[in-house]
């Protein structure tokens, strides 16, 4: 048995998503730019989701967000399918899109650790040797953005019925990530760019110290959207799904994590025993959603 997925209301995630034999099926030509920012509009207009951060690179893509409704799932599978439909009809391809189990959910602890992973994502494409400044990246990206900023992102052609369901246009607002009370969205705006800036500069460094420098967007966009990195992926690795850089939140929240493992199994042991009323720990997933079982009420946010 997987372990079983934990959603509560009210926590900040960090999301990750990575294409077939990580090929570079969403290489950033205009129209999958387009069709990717067009996706994160639509699901955060249908689902209680705030957007904090995100980055589509050539073959993955990172999200931060809070999920304020307990629907990330949901949300991150009308993401990925939208995705997932376009860019095979724009490819001309039939086969997945995804690299199946290569979903990541990373629940981040503090705000602090929410920072940092927006810092984390905004790096990528300077951490992968791709550009030397994060800006330079023309995949979809929340790099400049402001908190609060709203844009309207519209229908790409080439898949979506003009004449269908799906909204011409739709809204993305970068949101401010919870935590932050004491700061204007200005000061965190210049936190984050202040963040992203020291960490461009350590990647530098290190270009320069090992080579080879940054490959460039010319060359990005030259790539063949079927290769792949010619490096090796590593295998049986830990996949972690709590990020805290405090080591006693990090223990606390393993020990939470557990105690829910234990409590779901124990549940599920009595359901397949014949009782289905028995209750199952607070954040629930698939129990509760394709099977209707009972569940506790969340905690206090």
């Amino acid at each position: 048995m997987t372990l079983p997925r934990e959603i509560l209301p009210g926590w900040t995630h960090l999301t990750t998503r990575r294409c077939l034999e990580r090929r570079y099926l969403i290489r950033p030509d205009p129209p999958v730019t387009q069709a990717i920012l067009y996706a994160y509009g639509y699901a955060t207009s249908n689902f209680d989701v705030d957007l904090h951060a995100f980055m589509a690179m050539s073959n993955h893509h990172h999200q931060a967000a809070t999920d304020r409704g307990g629907v990330l799932p949901d949300f991150m599978h009308c993401v990925d399918l939208l995705i997932a439909k376009f860019v095979n009809a724009y490819r001309g391809r039939w086969e997945c899109l995804w690299t199946p189990g290569s979903y990541s959910d990373v629940h981040l602890e503090t705000p602090e650790d929410v920072l940092a992973k927006i810092g984390y994502i905004q790096a990528n494409p300077v951490r992968a040797g791709l550009v030397s400044h994060a800006k330079d990246w023309t995949g979809a990206s929340s790099v400049g953005w402001r908190f609060g900023e709203t844009r309207i992102i519209e229908r790409p052609p080439g898949f979506f019925d003009p004449y269908g369901a799906m909204p011409e246009k739709v809204k993305l607002t970068l949101v401010r990530p919870p935590g932050f009370d004491g700061q204007t969205n200005a000061e965190l705006d210049r936190l984050v760019a202040e963040r992203l800036r020291e960490r461009e500069i350590e990647l530098r460094q290190e270009r320069r110290a090992k080579g080879p420098w940054f490959l460039g967007m010319p060359d990005v966009m030259r790539c063949d959207p079927n290769d792949s990195p010619r490096t090796r992926e590593p295998r049986r690795v830990m996949n972690p799904r709590i990020a805290a850089r405090d080591v006693a939140v990090r223990v606390a929240a393993i020990a939470a994590r557990q105690d829910f493992q234990a409590e779901y199994r124990e549940s599920r042991r009595v359901r397949l025993a014949g009782n289905h009323d028995v209750l199952f720990p607070a954040g629930t997933w698939l129990m509760r959603i394709r099977y209707g079982a009972r569940c506790r009420p969340p905690p206090p946010s």
